[in-house]
């Protein structure tokens, strides 16, 4: 039975939501700037097919969860150009502080954006600042302040650029990722966007709320200040979930690998088997259980029910306490068995027809159940213990 879910986080776009950026104009003025620096910086003759091909990567759906849209962009670039990675990865970071600022006059405020921000969060919502990760965090705090929105980005739930995300719209696991991050389910988030193709219809494919930004009002589109007047009206308050989908699971796999890579990708090797208190689980012994649970519970449990007609199925046994671990190997080499096993899975959810989605089953706990549902318990399980690794790293808001 579904039940009514607060809504906890508001996922904003920002160009043409919270910011006025002619698209198009915004885009030939980039491509100019940057073709004109990358050529005297890395003798590149060719910028826009490289970097194109990277942002076709990011949208790919069955793009590599576990490399950031930075470490795409490096990579294309310094392919093209017979440059290291390291110097690329220095001219990447020289354009966005030194060219980047040329491109202020294509920005333009949005009346209301500010207070919207402010209202959000002093109604005590997780403001996310969804936008396209295809840029730097710092070409983002440049938009930010161009505009007059708050630009320390620790003020924020969470934001969304190059460096901390792995995939961009309109690939629907970058919600997922999002969802991870800040640590909530799907019905618990609204995304409010100007893009049907690149905010509504992919947020709505995981799961979450959508809000369109458009010239037609109606309950769920208008401009912002119609979204604006319909927060201040009690919007928020309360939604029915979506009915669960086979098209939300794969994404939020996806997104959820995504997610570890990027709650990990600056902890110190020393780190990873430190306890933040005696009862609780090590980095690593989170990440550890997130491989041994995928091999030993979550992947076996979908079979069971794929190959056994309306199987039993027990509940595993409770995960063991900190000092019942045995992770022989060290959180990087983990995370990627971690990430090959859940592969795996992903390829065998794959095969599935419409009909085996819905094949019953009898939890221990649950009672009824089906395929789907335990294949959206595994995403959940996922989140739960991204959760608990988010608190253990103190990176949660």
């Amino acid at each position: 039975m579904m039940t009514n879910n607060m809504i906890k986080a508001v996922l904003l776009d920002l160009d043409n939501t919270l910011i006025h950026n002619p698209d198009r104009a915004f885009a030939i003025a980039f491509l100019h700037h940057a073709e004109t620096f990358f050529s005297k910086r890395l003798s590149m003759t060719d910028f826009r097919t490289p970097f194109r091909a990277a942002i076709q990567a990011m949208c790919s759906l069955d793009a590599d969860p576990t490399q950031s849209n930075h470490e795409r962009v490096v990579s294309h670039l310094a392919a093209a150009s017979g440059a290291p990675a390291h110097d690329v990865d220095a001219a990447v970071d020289a354009f966005y502080r030194t060219v980047f600022p040329q491109l202020r006059e294509c920005i333009q405020p949005v009346t209301g954006a500010v207070d919207l921000i402010h209202h959000l969060q002093n109604e005590g919502y997780a403001v996310v600042i969804a936008t396209n990760p295809l840029y730097s965090a710092h070409a983002l705090e440049l938009r930010l302040e161009w505009t007059g929105l708050p630009t320390d980005l620790d003020t924020y739930a969470f934001v969304t650029h190059a460096e901390n995300m792995h995939t961009a719209k309109p690939n629907p696991a970058y919600y997922a990722e999002i969802l991870a991050r800040v640590g909530i389910e799907p019905d618990e988030a609204v995304m409010i966007g100007d893009g049907d193709k690149n905010d509504v219809q992919p947020a709505q494919q995981v799961g979450i709320h959508t809000y369109h930004i458009s010239p037609e009002v109606t309950a769920h589109s208008g401009q912002l200040n119609d979204f604006i007047d319909a927060v201040h009206d009690g919007w928020l308050g309360i939604y029915r979930p979506h009915t669960l989908q086979p098209a939300q699971i794969e994404p939020q796999l996806r997104g959820n690998i995504s997610a570890l890579y990027g709650m990990t990708s600056s902890i110190e090797d020393r780190f990873w088997s430190q306890h933040p208190d005696p009862n609780e689980w090590s980095p690593l012994q989170v990440v550890c259980h997130l491989y041994e649970s995928e091999n030993t519970v979550q992947r076996p449990r979908l079979q069971h029910i794929l190959n056994e007609d309306n199987p039993f199925l027990a509940d595993p046994k409770e995960p063991p306490g900190p000092g019942a671990f045995n992770c022989a190997h060290n959180g990087p080499a983990y995370l990627r068995l971690f990430t090959e096993t859940r592969m795996e899975t992903i390829a065998f959810l794959s095969q599935i027809n419409a009909d085996a989605w819905q094949r019953p089953a009898r939890h221990s706990i649950f009672g009824p159940t089906t395929l789907l549902e335990m294949a959206h318990f595994t995403a959940q399980h996922d989140r739960l213990h991204l959760n608990q690794l988010c608190q253990t790293l103190g990176k949660c808001e």
